[in-house]
């Protein structure tokens, strides 16, 4: 008797289905939809005339006399007058832009668009959000006393490196966000054995 051979490319698994492009990427089409949306929707309400004419400059003038409170702290005796800080070296005025609320939006809308348990969503939101404002404090601050000591990398600081950092820091405490949420689902099953 002779020795069968079995063919070389015979596979035991089931040939893979070919499943439409949605049903592969739902998850994904799912979380950009919802982003998208919720970034549309921060523009929508940012441009709103209560909130871009009272809201917002209250705002405003609420991150210079925090940022003002700061510099009293390091010795400065800067003023504040409405959303400008001065003193007699420096002033700085605090714009839209400069005030954090686009990174903290960019941050919860991720969180929000990102498939989780919704206590987990709210803590996230809650402590990103407090880190991106205190990291604005930080800012304000930092380009103060730029102002003075450095001025000439004031506008690259200001324009160019803050912006990125603001980027940088709202999508590293996103992907810190989802790896806390994991590791929190993760832990009443790793009780239980």
């Amino acid at each position: 008797m002779g020795r069968h051979r079995k063919p070389a490319n015979t596979s035991t698994k089931e040939p893979l289905v070919d499943t439409p492009w949605f049903a592969r990427n739902r998850a994904v089409f799912l979380f950009g939809l919802t982003f998208g949306i919720l970034m549309a929707l921060y523009y929508v309400v940012a441009l709103l005339p209560w909130v871009d004419g009272t809201l917002f400059p209250t705002y405003l003038q609420s991150n210079a006399k925090l940022s003002n409170t700061i510099l009293h702290w390091f010795g400065q005796t800067s003023v504040v007058t409405g959303a400008t800080i001065r003193s007699p070296q420096f002033a700085i005025t605090i714009k839209r832009g400069c005030d954090a609320l686009e990174p903290s939006w960019l941050f919860c809308a991720a969180v929000l668009a990102f498939p989780a348990p919704w206590r987990r969503r709210l803590i996230g939101m809650v402590v990103g959000v407090l880190a991106i404002l205190t990291l604005n404090l930080v800012r304000i601050v930092s380009l103060y006393f730029l102002g003075i000591h450095l001025p000439g990398f004031f506008e690259t600081m200001h324009l160019e490196v803050w912006p990125v950092v603001f980027i940088f820091a709202a999508l590293l405490l996103w992907l810190g966000w989802i790896s806390w949420s994991r590791r929190t689902a993760l832990e009443p099953q790793n009780a239980k054995a």
